[in-house]
């Protein structure tokens, strides 16, 4: 498998709204607490309409080191898989990160894949010093893609799992 990085361009965004609105790849959202316009409960997909596209790219893809996103480009295939994203969280003092792989390609290892392409780009930045994902423990395959990618627990409160990983452990990978 050949992983890269693609930042997409606006009219790239459709695949984005077509990802949020597959119920078979927004299932691990259904019935959380999503605060979102446009959220199904029922399905836990998300409206993108459009009109957003723009606003969601200026947020998200101008904003580096405070947070970045991106498309997970299957260049064997030429296919998007997924998308990862990591954003500075000032309660924790860490960067959290979020991967979403379409429905149809879970299961291939891109989430693990996606996970160390995205923490080799933030720790460029020597702003991004620690990358962090907090995780229901019942999501079992979510836990093990992000141990899998070198995260370690930190602790579980709660019934949530907080996943680190710093610069240095990720150097030492």
């Amino acid at each position: 498998m050949k992983l890269t990085l693609h930042v997409p361009g606006l009219r790239e965004m459709e695949y984005r709204q077509r990802m949020l609105s597959q119920p078979e790849t927004m299932s691990y959202n259904a019935g959380m607490p999503v605060d979102a316009e446009g959220y199904d409960v029922r399905t836990g997909c998300i409206d993108f309409p459009i009109q957003d596209w723009r606003y969601w790219r200026d947020v998200w893809l101008w904003r580096e080191p405070s947070r970045y996103s991106a498309y997970l480009l299957d260049e064997e295939t030429g296919e998007f898989v997924g998308e990862v994203c990591y954003y500075y969280d000032m309660e924790t003092d860490a960067h959290g990160t979020g991967v979403l792989i379409e429905g149809r390609h879970r299961g291939k290892g891109y989430g693990t894949a996606g996970l160390k392409l995205l923490a080799e780009h933030a720790f460029a930045h020597p702003e991004v010093d620690r990358l962090m994902a907090e995780l229901p423990v019942d999501r079992d395959q979510a836990v093990r893609m992000y141990l899998s990618a070198g995260f370690r627990e930190e602790h579980t409160e709660g019934g949530v799992c907080r996943l680190v990983l710093n610069r240095q452990r990720a150097a030492e990978e």
